[in-house]
């Protein structure tokens, strides 16, 4: 269990329809995305040195899952860690989420993700991410329990940031006792206020746990709102970038109902610049 004691850081009915149709298509196509990932790449194979079952590898991602396979097995190892995936919409980060919380190693897995309509419900996402994980709270001291039940709705009493902080800390270090814990938080930018300072307080003092705190921040919206990417500054990173034009073209044949013109597929990949979910949207568009 960590010790306490330390410092934080410094219009329309039609238009409503076509909204939810366009929501409902951009999921489709999501999940059409990280299925194509990983069909096409499950010839790939990669040597499980673990015993311990790999889920399938994704389409041109062999670098980003050997830092996630990597950050499992310090895990194991009883070091906690904390990674920041940055990337632009669509091109990947919550497959890779799904990779590592479905990993062999990966022990319990608690998540949460930012809603744009949820970011002013302050500890909403601290809530989301907790909740399973109150099995232990009988072991946090009184005064932390007092704490982290005011933040997350569950009492009344004081809430003072440092002492929830403290209280997130020790409740997963808790829950790490007897199997690692990762816990992934998607779509940073939306999270409400309190739950980024909270959750960014809590990485910057992992040690030896036995715990992740796994982030993915959308690059495109943070630029809208920066404040919770701003956070996460100076913590362990890693960037998705587009697909090799070679993965995208393997991506996009695998969706591909029956080969396509050369010259189609060639000018779908060079446009979509190798973000996955603009080659699906392209290639529905061009459909």
């Amino acid at each position: 269990m960590t010790g306490s004691g330390r410092e934080p850081d410094g219009e329309s009915d039609e238009s409503d329809e076509s909204d939810e149709s366009d929501e409902s298509d951009d999921e489709e196509i999501e999940q059409a995305a990280a299925a194509a990932f990983a069909r096409t790449a499950h010839e790939e194979g990669r040597e499980d040195v673990t015993n311990d079952p790999l889920p399938q590898p994704l389409c041109g991602r062999a670098r980003e899952q050997e830092v996630l396979d990597r950050l499992l097995l310090e895990l194991r190892e009883g070091r906690s860690r904390a990674l920041v995936l940055r990337g632009e919409s669509g091109v990947g980060k919550t497959a890779l989420l799904a990779y590592l919380a479905g990993h062999g190693l990966a022990g319990r897995v608690v998540r949460t993700a930012g809603v744009e309509t949820d970011a002013e419900l302050a500890y909403s996402n601290l809530h989301e991410l907790c909740a399973p994980l109150m099995d232990h709270f009988d072991r946090l001291s009184p005064a932390q329990q007092e704490a982290l039940s005011t933040a997350l709705g569950l009492g009344g009493g004081s809430a003072g940031h440092l002492l929830v902080g403290l209280a997130v800390l020790d409740l997963l270090a808790e829950a790490a006792v007897d199997e690692p814990l990762v816990c992934v938080v998607d779509d940073v930018q939306w999270l409400d206020g309190m739950s980024a300072a909270i959750l960014a307080f809590v990485a910057r003092r992992l040690d030896a746990e036995a715990v992740a705190l796994v982030f993915a921040v959308n690059t495109t919206a943070s630029a809208l709102r920066p404040a919770n990417a701003r956070l996460l500054a100076g913590l362990p990173e890693l960037r998705v970038e587009g697909l090799a034009d070679e993965d995208a073209r393997a991506l996009l044949a695998a969706v591909l109902p029956e080969p396509a013109d050369p010259e189609v597929l060639d000018r779908i990949v060079a446009d979509s610049q190798g973000n996955p979910l603009a080659l699906l949207e392209l290639h529905r568009n061009h459909g």
